[in-house]
C-alpha cells in the first residue's frame, strides 16, 4: 500500500483551522478576504491583535458593542444590525417580557426566568444593544408615551366645563 503525501497549499492564504492570529505579513496581504468572510459586527482576531493593538471582546455581543462605540461599524453592517436591535429592544419592550437564564445555581431543577428591568437589560446584553442606543430609544418611547397621554386627555381650554354645552348642539 503505498502512502499518499499531503500536497502543500497552492498558496499561503489562512486555514480555518490554524492557530490564530495569523502572522502580521499575511494579515497584510490577505486582510480584504479575510475581512469580506466575516460576520456583521465582528472582526477577525487580527483586526483586534493588529489593526486595534486590543484583546478581542469576550463574545459576539460585546464586540458588536465595542465596534458600535469605536464608530468601526460600516453603513453595510449597521443597515444589518440596527433592524435586529431594534427588533429584539421592542421585544423586550413588552408588557409581560420574561427572560430565561437558565439554572440560576448549581443543583437547580427548574429554570429561574427574570422579569421586569433585570430582563430588558439581559436581552439587550444578549443581542449586544450599544447603550447609547437605548438611551435613544428609550426617550423616543418616553416622548411617545407623553404624546399619547397629551392626545388622550380632554382639552382643557376648550371654555366649555363639565360637560355644559354653548347651546350651539341644543335641537328646537
Amino acid at each position: 500500500m503505498t502512502v499518499r503525501k499531503k500536497k502543500p497549499p497552492r498558496d499561503d492564504r489562512p486555514r480555518l483551522w490554524e492557530d490564530r492570529p495569523i502572522s502580521y505579513e499575511r494579515w497584510l496581504k490577505h486582510k480584504d478576504r479575510i475581512m469580506s468572510s466575516t460576520r456583521a459586527g465582528s472582526r477577525p482576531e487580527e483586526w483586534w491583535a493588529y489593526e486595534k493593538q486590543m484583546p478581542r471582546p469576550r463574545d459576539l455581543a460585546a464586540e458588536r458593542i465595542t465596534l458600535f462605540e469605536m464608530a468601526e461599524l460600516t453603513e453595510t453592517e449597521l443597515a444589518e444590525l440596527i433592524p435586529e436591535w431594534r427588533e429584539c429592544y421592542e421585544k423586550a419592550s413588552k408588557p409581560g417580557f420574561s427572560y430565561c437564564i437558565g439554572h440560576a445555581k448549581p443543583g437547580d431543577t427548574h429554570a429561574t426566568w427574570l422579569s421586569g428591568p433585570a430582563a430588558r437589560r439581559a436581552q439587550y446584553r444578549r443581542v449586544g444593544i450599544p447603550p447609547a442606543l437605548i438611551k435613544k430609544w428609550d426617550a423616543e418611547r418616553k416622548r411617545r408615551a407623553k404624546t399619547i397621554r397629551r392626545l388622550a386627555e380632554p382639552a382643557a381650554d376648550s371654555g366649555v366645563a363639565g360637560g355644559e354645552t354653548d347651546g350651539a348642539d341644543r335641537v328646537d
